[in-house]
């Protein structure tokens, strides 16, 4: 179980280094990235948030049940869009609307080094978007109004005093 680095910690800004070779540090970083998802039981972590700059994330698939951990993604396909409201582990009970495609493909690597595609719809597509803005030092924060913000104020604030 790893900390969840919250809103204005400055590791959530970075843009993640690719990986290079998946060795025994990068197994044990996804490991504990998973064990840190699922006891907080969320859709999607990236390694940034756990304080390691990697290009790293695991999404949990709900309609499969089960984790896909993708190294290095890029996004092959995006089709369509859809607003909804969307969390972060980061910005714990904030909500924003925020656009994204409704369908998905990417390319990546699996935990064991092997090339992947992965296609991602609706909720699963939104996660995977999501965590690749975090892989990027992109944040909820960054797609919210002037009005959502202002709603958030005082608990946007409040993560930030913690630091």
């Amino acid at each position: 179980m790893r900390r969840i680095r919250k809103y204005g910690e400055s590791i959530l800004r970075k843009k993640a280094e690719e990986v290079k070779e998946i060795d025994e540090k990068i197994d044990k970083l996804i490991k504990s990235m998973k064990q840190t998802l699922i006891y907080v039981k969320g859709l999607g972590i990236s390694a940034p948030q756990i304080g390691v700059s990697k290009r790293i994330f695991i999404a949990y698939d709900k309609e499969k049940e089960n984790y896909l951990t993708i190294i290095n993604p890029e996004v092959i396909e995006i089709e369509g869009r859809e607003i909804d409201l969307e969390g972060c582990l980061s910005f714990p009970e904030i909500y924003f609307s925020i656009s994204r495609a409704k369908k998905i493909l990417l390319k990546g690597l699996n935990e064991k080094g092997k090339e992947i595609l992965v296609e991602g719809e609706n909720l699963l597509a939104r996660c995977f978007q999501h965590e690749i803005d975090h892989l990027n030092g992109i944040l909820i924060i960054d797609y919210a109004s002037e009005e959502e913000k202002n709603f958030y104020k005082e608990k946007l604030e409040k993560l930030k005093k913690h630091l």
